[in-house]
């Protein structure tokens, strides 16, 4: 049974905040009370997702609905952002903390969130039968391009990851990461699919209330991105006091080598599992992941396929395939385009370049396509690069490497560091730290008159910020 079919877990706590418990049976009955609140018929809204019960139970209630289709967004969304989302895809719904957008009324007002409901229907095809979910292709980065996710596939890898990481009706974790980022989701979704509880928390990592709450409500598992083990790393694993944590779960980006072997080792010495997992949001979103006795002697790898699929690396191109029943139905960039149906039939070029050991282990080599990992959200630089671009009137290049994002200005105008820290903070949502700038006589081009990337890739790695 899907996931989302909560009442087979029965009185079995499913959701805590704070110090109330929430279980099975009623998120179910709180669910659908949501879902009908939602428009009749088929059609889609966005979510705004913060780490609490309303939302949760609206994205589940829309899930079990079967009519609408939520596009999960954070709830600090860039209201550019938001505005952009609207015109491109005349949402029926909208649930927002804020107020109603032009031609929504609001229908509900709830603690997190507020229900706004459109006015006058959009007149445009209904989604496709099979489409559950829509989510950015940048996780919380500030796309517009959408992957279109269908319940198959949600459920169908939520259902591997029970099963490889070998979850419990007594595991529970605790939200490190946004709940419309599709690693947080997964966690959601594979703790609800065992049986589990998940601890819904807004607290930071570097808090003392998160800590608290983790050791109060006895967590067993703890997930995050590389720059969350950064963090763990200098904490030390002893230090957490978590007697109650049996596992820990790492995706969102290539963890150092060094990292690796630190919590390998300091895992085996505490009796926890160590898990290096590899996803990618269009493949709902988990690909691969190294099993936990073999991290010791598999660092670097992303490991072999997640249950069900399948991972080759195609000859003639060093790129990436997987397959497997959790690939999206395909991309989405307007409201029409979610009439589509499956146009993947399970099978996702990853845009990465890869090689394989001699027994099945695979190792990420490069990328094919100009995306960056920035605290684990996937970045499209051409998006960047367009985006900065326009705000500074001037021609802006972006190279780098995950976690280190360069914008190179040219010419006589040279671009302000803080202010385009700013912009990529305000828009993506990332941390400035991770962002530099760098100025040019001019940029290096190509003999096609094309921006020659590879070069400026070299001169991010040995230049300077300014």
């Amino acid at each position: 049974m899907p996931f989302w079919n909560l009442e087979q877990h029965g009185n079995r706590v499913a959701l805590i905040e704070g110090d109330q418990l929430l279980d099975y049976a009623t998120l179910a009955k709180l669910a659908d009370q949501q879902a009908a609140r939602l428009p009749d018929g088929r059609g889609m809204g966005l979510l705004c997702m913060p780490s609490h019960t309303e939302a949760v139970a609206l994205y589940l209630g829309a899930l079990r609905s079967g009519r609408q289709v939520p596009l999960l967004l954070q709830p600090d969304t860039d209201p550019q952002l938001l505005a952009e989302l609207v015109a491109h895809y005349q949402p029926d719904w909208i649930a927002s903390p804020g107020p109603a957008a032009e031609g929504y009324q609001t229908v509900q007002q709830g603690q997190a969130l507020a229900l706004h409901v459109r006015r006058t229907a959009p007149g445009v095809d209904a989604p496709h039968p099979d489409l559950a979910l829509l989510l950015s292709t940048s996780g919380s980065t500030g796309s517009s391009k959408l992957v279109r996710l269908s319940a198959q596939g949600l459920d169908a890898n939520a259902s591997a990851i029970v099963q490889y990481l070998g979850l419990q009706a007594d595991d529970r974790a605790i939200t490190t990461l946004p709940l419309a980022y599709s690693f947080g989701m997964s966690i959601l979704n594979s703790h609800l699919a065992a049986g589990g509880s998940v601890v819904l928390s807004e607290d930071s990592l570097m808090t003392r209330g998160f800590w608290d709450s983790a050791r109060r409500h006895a967590i067993s598992s703890l997930s995050g991105v590389p720059a969350t083990f950064e963090i763990l790393r200098r904490m030390g694993l002893a230090r957490m006091q978590l007697p109650s944590l049996r596992m820990l779960t790492q995706a969102g980006g290539r963890l150092r080598d060094e990292l690796v072997a630190y919590f390998a080792e300091s895992s085996l010495e505490h009796g926890l599992a160590f898990f290096v997992m590899y996803g990618q949001t269009e493949a709902s979103p988990r690909i691969s992941y190294v099993p936990a006795a073999r991290i010791v002697d598999k660092v670097g790898s992303i490991g072999v396929p997640v249950p069900g699929g399948h991972m080759q690396v195609d000859a003639a191109t060093g790129e990436l395939v997987y397959s497997g029943p959790n690939v999206m139905m395909g991309y989405a960039t307007a409201r029409n385009d979610l009439a589509k149906g499956d146009e993947l039939h399970g099978v996702l070029r990853t845009g990465d370049l890869a090689r394989v050991d001699e027994d099945g282990f695979h190792y990420i080599t490069g990328r094919a396509k100009r995306f960056l990992k920035i605290s684990g959200n996937r970045v499209n630089l051409d998006e960047v690069e367009a985006m900065l671009s326009s705000a500074l009137g001037q021609q802006i290049a972006c190279s780098g490497a995950d976690d280190d994002l360069v914008a190179f200005s040219h010419g006589a105008q040279v671009a302000d560091q803080a202010q385009v820290r700013q912009l990529v903070q305000e828009r993506y949502k990332l941390f400035g730290g991770h962002v530099r700038t760098l100025h040019l006589e001019a940029l290096p081009l190509m003999a096609s008159g094309k921006v020659d990337y590879q070069s400026l890739r070299q001169m991010a790695g040995q230049g300077a910020a300014r």
